[in-house]
């Protein structure tokens, strides 16, 4: 029975699936994968045919494809831009949202997540996203969304995402958590887009300290990987290398036996593990290399 208890909650992003015509063929997808697994379900980019508000008869239908399959929706992907420079297009960002957090109880989903934007409207590094101003705003903004994850029964994720955006790092998190302190806000931790894209001296120390720091507050656990590149077009202003985080598990640079030991150290390793940017053909490979990092871990 132990053995049976200390596995790792496999998922997996579903638009790296491919874009498909139903809910039906991504559960099947997920399903010849890894039976009773889960994913995080961002319906536009998956799905071929998707309303611009989703309704509740349209998030039933989806959840009973899945169901059907033995398939859960673990995290409703809404990735937003709540900080974007137009007023009017990030009102229509947050309504959005605010549509997703609606739908995820019919769809069975606990969490709806999103990265936390950038003063650039094209999501990019902006100075600006880092500033006292921005902060505001983007806490403003975030006090709203809580309201209707409250209403709803939903949590509410962020993701920190390097250099780009809004929260960039554990200690911007974690001044969020504190500020809210809320069981309806939470983490989406992502080991690979929380790193500096210019790496770090100490690995280990890195991890340790922005694990610790935010374990708390964890619901949910991207897995991918990442190598070096010399150049990266969205950020010409510095020099190389740069960290690459679009690579599948276990084909680059991750030391995921350690990053999975401090899981575990810090007890937030019972949450959706979503694998991203695999590749459907190298999938089994990716799936075996996560299990094994796990047990060594």
């Amino acid at each position: 029975m132990s053995d049976m208890v200390n596995v790792p909650d496999i998922g997996f992003r579903g638009h790296d699936f491919g874009k498909l015509a139903s809910a039906s063929e991504l559960a099947q997808r997920a399903k010849d994968a890894l039976e009773n697994s889960c994913i995080q379900f961002a319906p536009k980019k998956v799905l071929a045919s998707v309303p611009d508000i989703l309704t509740q008869e349209w998030a039933e239908d989806c959840e009973k494809a899945f169901s059907e399959k033995n398939i859960r929706v673990a995290v409703l992907g809404c990735y937003i831009n709540p900080v974007h420079p137009d007023e009017e297009k990030m009102e229509a960002e947050l309504r959005r949202f605010e549509n997703n957090l609606s739908a995820a109880p019919y769809l069975k989903a606990k969490i709806v997540a999103t990265e936390t934007g950038s003063r650039n409207a094209n999501n990019t590094h902006n100075p600006e996203n880092w500033t006292e101003k921005t902060f505001s705003l983007f806490v403003k903004n975030l006090e709203r969304l809580l309201k209707k994850a409250e209403e709803n029964k939903t949590i509410l994720a962020i993701e920190a995402v390097s250099y780009k955006n809004t929260i960039d790092n554990a200690e911007r998190m974690l001044r969020v958590m504190e500020i809210f302190k809320h069981p309806n806000m939470r983490v989406l931790f992502d080991a690979v887009n929380i790193l500096p894209v210019k790496g770090v001296d100490d690995m280990h120390a890195f991890y340790d300290e922005t694990v610790s720091m935010l374990a708390p507050y964890i619901c949910a656990l991207h897995v991918k990987d990442y190598v070096w590149q010399e150049k990266d077009k969205q950020i010409p202003e510095l020099e190389g290398p740069f960290k690459l985080g679009e690579i599948p598990v276990g084909e680059g640079l991750m030391p995921w036996t350690d990053i999975f030991a401090l899981y575990k150290k810090y007890n937030c390793d019972k949450v959706p593990m979503l694998l991203e940017n695999f590749n459907p053909v190298t999938l089994q490979n990716s799936i075996k290399y996560v299990k094994e990092s796990y047990a060594k871990s």
